[in-house]
């Protein structure tokens, strides 16, 4: 039996260079929520194929915004799509967890360098991963 993800985690939380990006983020695209900025990091993470890996310049997930996984996504579908990226992982909330703060660090250095100016530009430009 496949356990659910929000019995696997009751919190995810970003990484303090995370939430310095999600600032960054929001500074060029504000949103009413901060957690629609880490669903949109998350997405960004997702776009450009980024693998989960906390390497050693990843940070420590808990220095930024903490969040509960049944508001993060209520309905479950998020999870289910990061589940579909990445099947062969167990803890997908800790996998989203992951993704999340990457994305929004690597959607604050694509601003910063100029290759992401609109909203349009995440969904549809030729980024691909580094």
């Amino acid at each position: 039996m496949r356990e659910t993800p929000t019995r696997a985690r009751v919190n995810i939380a970003l990484t303090g260079p995370a939430e310095l990006a999600r600032d960054e983020v929001n500074d060029r695209f504000p949103f009413r929520e901060k957690q629609q900025l880490v669903r949109l990091g998350l997405a960004y993470a997702l776009r450009l194929n980024l693998e989960p890996v906390r390497d050693a310049h990843f940070g420590r997930a808990g220095d930024g915004q903490n969040m509960n996984v049944g508001s993060f996504d209520p309905s479950g579908e998020l999870f289910e799509l990061v589940r579909a990226f990445h099947p062969d992982q167990r803890n997908v909330a800790e996998v989203a967890e992951t993704l999340m703060s990457l994305g929004l660090v690597r959607l604050a250095e694509d601003i910063r360098n100029s290759e992401v100016s609109r909203i349009a530009d995440i969904l549809y430009s030729g980024n691909e991963p580094a």
